[in-house]
C-alpha cells in the first residue's frame, strides 16, 4: 500500500475522525433499500457528484488538511439545514416516512460538539499560511451547493 505523504505533519484524520456517530454511509444505504423495496429506480451518480468524490479522494491523499473543510461542511450542513430539508422532503412526499439518514445514535448535538472540539484541538498548531483548509473553503461551498441545487431541480 502507498504510503500517503501528510502535509504540515501529522494530522489524526484516520483516529480522531471515524467513528463520530456522524457518519452517514449506512443510514444511507438503508435508505436506498427503502426505495428500491418501494419500486424505485436509484439513479447513477451525476456526473457532479462523481467529480466532487474524485476531488475528495485526491485531496485526502495529498493534503487531509485542507479536506477538514469539506468534512465540516457536509457534517455540519447535514445536521442542520439537513435536518430541515429532511423534514420537508417526508412531509411532502414519503407520507411522513423519516429516512434513517437523518437519525443519529445519540444527541446529534453533543456528536457535534465533540467533533468540534476535536477539530480545534486539531488545528490549534496551524498557522495560517499551513492552513490550506481555508483554500478549499469555496470549492466546498461551491460543489454542496451545486448538489443540493441538483437535487432541487429534480
Amino acid at each position: 500500500m502507498e504510503k500517503r505523504e501528510r502535509v504540515g505533519g501529522d494530522w489524526p484524520w484516520d483516529s480522531e475522525f471515524r467513528n463520530t456517530g456522524l457518519e452517514r454511509s449506512e443510514k444511507l444505504a438503508k435508505d436506498l433499500e427503502w426505495f428500491k423495496d418501494q419500486g424505485q429506480d436509484l439513479p447513477e451518480p451525476t456526473n457532479l457528484g462523481v467529480a466532487y468524490a474524485d476531488h475528495l479522494k485526491e485531496l485526502s491523499g495529498k493534503d487531509s488538511r485542507a479536506i477538514v473543510c469539506h468534512f465540516y461542511n457536509i457534517h455540519f450542513g447535514l445536521t442542520a439545514g439537513g435536518r430541515m430539508m429532511g423534514k420537508k422532503v417526508s412531509e411532502k412526499v414519503l407520507n411522513n416516512k423519516e429516512l434513517d439518514f437523518y437519525k443519529w445514535d445519540g444527541d446529534v448535538s453533543e456528536l457535534l460538539q465533540n467533533v468540534k472540539d476535536k477539530l480545534n484541538k486539531a488545528a490549534e498548531s496551524w498557522t495560517r499560511s499551513k492552513n490550506n483548509c481555508l483554500g478549499e473553503a469555496e470549492k466546498s461551498f461551491k460543489y454542496y451547493g451545486d448538489i443540493i441545487g441538483l437535487i432541487l431541480s429534480r
